[in-house]
């Protein structure tokens, strides 16, 4: 929506394709053609489907935003082989897959812009306990983020957007499962992370959608190969 409001025309994916295309109605509101790409990007096979019938119904692309992720509160020593993969192909590997097919269309054009989803705990000793698989996941999108800004020179882009604490359905879901693990109630634990903020709030989904604005704006026309953290002055501690 921050995208659109600002005049691109956006093509969203989403698992779930009802959530696409509520969003993509809310786009058309505002004047902007909207293309919705339901899809399980944890399957390569289902990225290149979504990139033919993107290709097929714009003709070009500027903008690729990697958002898709996943979030579990669990130590290393209980979390199944499963768990990492899940976190690893949601957010890792669907990230290299979905750059591998913009670029080459980016680079014809000669322009274009990649802003990857990192996190704060993707930082050198920022890293938080029973969140493994997760901060795994992030360290390589970072990585990634790096090298492809080095390859893809000098007509694309590619920066990273680290959110911190941010008011989502996933992060209630956190703060419930690690309410469970410390046996206190979810609100406790809510109130612990936002006492840790120096700003005293949480961040909105659009504090972060701000950011992408502004790495994908001509004000960011110098910055590549970055990883922006966009997280309420964290990472602080209540002591």
């Amino acid at each position: 929506m921050r995208l659109a409001s600002h005049g691109a025309d956006v093509a969203i994916n989403d698992l779930n394709a009802e959530s696409a295309e509520k969003t993509a109605q809310e786009v058309r509101a505002l004047g902007r053609k909207s293309l919705t790409l339901p899809a399980d990007i944890s399957k390569t096979s289902e990225i290149d489907r979504i990139f033919d019938v993107l290709v097929k119904n714009f003709n070009r692309l500027d903008i690729l935003v990697n958002n898709a992720g996943i979030s579990m509160y669990r130590p290393i020593l209980e979390c199944s082989e499963e768990d990492y993969d899940r976190h690893m192909d949601i957010m890792t590997k669907a990230t290299f897959w979905c750059m591998k097919r913009a670029a080459p269309i980016m680079m014809k054009q000669k322009w274009g812009r990649i802003v990857n989803l990192g996190s704060y705990v993707a930082q050198l000793n920022c890293t938080t306990k029973n969140f493994g698989p997760y901060c795994a996941a992030k360290f390589g999108i970072i990585g990634l983020t790096q090298v492809a800004a080095q390859e893809f020179a000098p007509h694309i882009l590619v920066n990273a957007v680290g959110p911190g604490d941010v008011a989502t359905e996933m992060m209630e879901i956190e703060w419930v499962q690690e309410g469970e693990m410390r046996g206190m109630p979810a609100a406790d634990v809510k109130e612990l992370y936002r006492k840790r903020l120096l700003l005293e709030k949480f961040e909105t989904p659009d504090d972060i959608a701000k950011v992408v604005a502004f790495l994908c704006s001509p004000l960011a026309d110098q910055i590549t190969g970055s990883h922006i953290v966009a997280g309420g002055g964290l990472p602080y501690t209540v002591k």
